[in-house]
């Protein structure tokens, strides 16, 4: 409930940013860090693998090369944090990384050993830079090899020459897409690859009976991807071009999902002839619409010159009613004016031979986002292709991932419906963009808000995502499913029976961009941490994690703009620098008793680099968070005791006793875990998703764990390989916190109201209307 019994309103709080309070980053700490291998038992290991490589480097014709060679460096599982980087070795080698490769590797304690997830450098090395590695490795330890240079090697366990991921060409295919690693220019940047690289990619198809089509050939960073037409039998021989990441079976376009053949009258026009206007447009890529209505009467723009098909147009409509109109049922009448939506056809694609026809729809989108219009848009459509546990680059979800960082757009991307499909071999999982990191991704649920029980539809496509988004779909929201079917809109108000994510993310659109004319200011940063705090947890969301996200959206989030007598929702939006650690008071009254539940949902956009499977992220916000400022861990003396560590209140007798005893207290108070218990290797924070754009997690709290909490924000960028970089400066990101009170005082809101006054209800805007044109 968002009111009292005497009507009263409580408002969602804004201006959480005004809770800033100045902390100091602690101190790096101490310890040995366990080491798998010595040096010298590295050496011994690497020197035939390094020899092996400098010979196939040899034997290799210049019509097979770029200038510099392309080398793969797989760094042990130990080794894969920014701080354990091999900087000192790559310099000495002129190896310049330009990417990375996702691999597995074996993790080793001195108790333990297990599989664990790791990367292989992708490295640009001259002729004369792997001449000294061999040499170095042969010699060992010396006056040329010294230092820290020798002791980098103790992070690697292979080294070879790059060569594309054997599995995808098996395959049996006539057109192929192939992806070619960055080069590198004069200053040691990566950058994409030469004209004169590309003229021997293009021989070298030539030579073997196919072709490079000029006219497919895109940039994304520093990646190069390419359409190739290729002879049966022929892709083995062209994937010896050192220079090449990835050759596989072109994707094409994702198949719409069928619709009943029952039509249902329901809907009479929209009331008032008008729209809110000053709002954020919303674009639609899809099949389009048949025509100017009453119920959509903008249109839509044609991108494509093809003749319109009654199969897309079906499934435009179906997508554009619900990102304009919500979920609508029969009976709902009259209909409220629908949200400015900006419609574009753009299938059928032009006819292009093979399943080209992706390349062209991407240019479409690109074209019209780059003209800044748009703040959110919605794509229920895409390739037909899941996202793969190697998480090689992919055109559509770096190209997307890119604009919405350069144009501060959110992209709401339908999963897919390929959850019923085989597992083992991967074919179950979110399809691409819906793996994109600055993103939405939803997946179909089989009943709306606030129907229960509610579960994954059984066609909904599964995660995990890719590093930087692995918690997939993000959120699911009603798409239908058998007996209980999505009723969809046609352009004149009648209704279709049909089932599909491509109809739950709209509805998802259409509940952003109304959330957006009810608040005073949003960002896509802002509408994503909404989508991951106030989604409805599954009683199973941990085991189910992987088909429900952060679980299921409501319809609107107009209830969810108020808060009960119990609780407190405050929203932060701020602006981290590198390198910089941010505190905040957590908005817990001290006069609050009883125990507590806390949310911290965090939301960000980062730039990316496709080359780097691995490393796709660039920006990691992190956060840490004290809930009592006098609780402490104590350090024992070497050898004194067989207890390491107690944690204690600080102003405590037994906390006098143990200083007294040569106990050291920590830096700064404790910290309570945020997510899965437990993670401390770098491999463990990546594989349980710490490096996450989105993130939410709840926490309880008894009263005595809980005296002036704070919440630290820091941000750490990345360059290629891995290693600290200085750019970009700073992330913009939002945070959401909600405190409530278990034991149901019906004070905490007044309370929190009164003791931190520089949080401000958020007002709802009450948005003008104007005439259509």
């Amino acid at each position: 409930m968002s009111e009292t019994s005497s009507g009263i309103r409580r408002p969602i709080l804004a201006n959480g940013e005004g809770l800033r309070k100045d902390v100091s980053a602690p101190k790096p700490g101490g310890g040995n860090k366990f080491d798998p291998q010595t040096a010298e038992e590295a050496r011994v290991l690497l020197a035939p693998k390094v020899a092996d490589a400098l010979r196939a480097a040899k034997a290799l014709p210049p019509t097979l090369r770029a200038e510099r060679l392309l080398v793969e460096a797989k760094l042990l599982p130990n080794y894969i944090a920014p701080s354990s980087f091999p900087g000192n070795l790559l310099s000495r080698l002129d190896a310049i990384p330009v990417g990375s490769r996702a691999e597995t590797g074996i993790y080793r304690t001195k108790t333990r050993s297990n599989a664990a997830g790791t990367r292989r450098l992708i490295l640009s090395v001259s002729d004369a830079g792997l001449d000294t590695f061999n040499e170095l490795l042969q010699q060992g330890a010396g006056n040329k090899f010294s230092g820290a240079v020798f002791e980098d090697l103790k992070t690697l366990d292979d080294v070879s020459l790059s060569q594309p991921p054997l599995k995808q060409l098996e395959q049996d295919a006539s057109l192929w897409e192939a992806v070619l690693h960055p080069e590198t220019d004069r200053s040691g940047r990566p950058t994409p690859l030469s004209q004169a690289t590309l003229e021997k990619w293009k021989n070298l198809i030539s030579s073997l009976g196919g072709e490079v089509l000029s006219d497919y050939v895109r940039t994304v960073g520093g990646l190069t991807f390419t359409a190739v037409e290729l002879p049966a039998g022929s892709a083995m021989d062209a994937s010896r071009f050192n220079p090449l990441r990835v050759l596989r079976p072109m994707p094409g376009i994702r198949p719409r999902p069928g619709f009943g053949t029952r039509s249902i009258q329901a809907l009479s026009a929209p009331a008032v002839s008008s729209h809110p206007s000053d709002l954020p447009r919303v674009a639609v890529f899809d099949g389009g619409l048949d025509g100017i209505t009453p119920f959509f009467p903008e249109g839509s723009t044609d991108l494509t010159t093809e003749p319109s098909d009654a199969h897309d147009l079906s499934h435009g409509a179906g997508v554009g009613g619900a990102a304009s109109y919500g979920l609508v049922q029969p009976g709902d009448t009259p209909l409220p004016p629908p949200l400015p939506v900006d419609h574009y056809r753009v299938l059928p694609a032009p006819h292009i031979r093979g399943d080209l026809e992706g390349y062209w729809v991407l240019d479409r989108i690109s074209q019209v986002l780059r003209e800044g219009r748009h703040s959110i848009v919605n794509l229920s459509l895409g390739p037909a292709l899941a996202v793969e546990e190697d998480q090689e680059p992919n055109l559509w979800t770096s190209t997307l991932d890119q604009l919405a960082w350069d144009h501060n757009i959110l992209f709401v991307v339908a999963a897919g419906n390929d959850g019923d499909k085989d597992a083992q071999l991967g074919l179950h999982r979110v399809q691409v963009p819906a793996d994109m990191v600055n993103g939405i991704s939803v997946g179909a649920s089989d009943a709306p808000a606030p129907t229960k029980p509610w579960g994954r539809a059984p066609y909904s496509s599964m995660g995990p995502g890719r590093q930087g988004s692995r918690i997939q779909p993000s959120c699911l929201q009603f798409g239908g499913v058998a007996g209980n079917e999505f009723l969809l809109m046609k352009t004149d108000g009648n209704f279709q029976l049909a089932a599909g994510t491509s109809f739950a993310a709209p509805v998802v659109t259409h509940a952003l961009s109304r959330l957006t004319t009810r608040i005073p200011s949003y960002s896509p940063n802002v509408l994503r941490a909404f989508v991951a705090h106030f989604a409805e947890r599954h009683r199973t969301r941990i085991k189910l994690i992987n088909e429900v996200g952060y679980g299921r959206l409501p319809l609107t989030f107009d209830d969810n703009l108020d808060c009960s007598p119990d609780e407190v929702h405050v929203l932060f939006t701020d602006v981290v620098k590198r390198k910089e650690l941010i505190g905040y008071q957590v908005p817990i009254p001290a006069a609050s008793t009883g125990d507590l539940q806390v949310q911290i949902s965090l939301a960000y956009a980062s730039p990316i680099d496709p080359a780097e499977a691995t490393e796709y992220t660039q920006a990691s916000v992190e956060l840490g968070f004290r809930p009592h400022d006098q609780m402490y861990s104590f350090r024992s003396p070497k050898g004194e005791s067989s207890t390491i560590y107690r944690t204690l209140d600080r102003r405590s007798d037994d906390a006098f006793d143990l200083t007294t005893a040569g106990w050291t207290p920590g830096q700064e108070p404790v910290t309570k875990g945020l997510g899965t218990a437990g993670p401390t290797t770098e491999s463990q924070l990546r594989d349980e998703g710490k490096w996450e754009t989105v993130r939410s997690t709840r926490i309880s709290l008894r009263e005595n764990e809980v005296l002036n909490p704070r919440l630290e924000v820091s941000y750490l960028a990345r360059q290629s390989g891995g290693a600290l970089d200085s750019s970009p400066s700073e992330i913009p990101f939002a945070l959401l916190i909600s405190v409530i009170d278990k034991s149901k005082s019906g004070t905490l809101y007044d309370q929190a109201r009164a003791q931190f006054p520089v949080l401000q209800p958020m007002q709802r805007v009450q948005p003008r209307l104007r005439a259509r044109t």
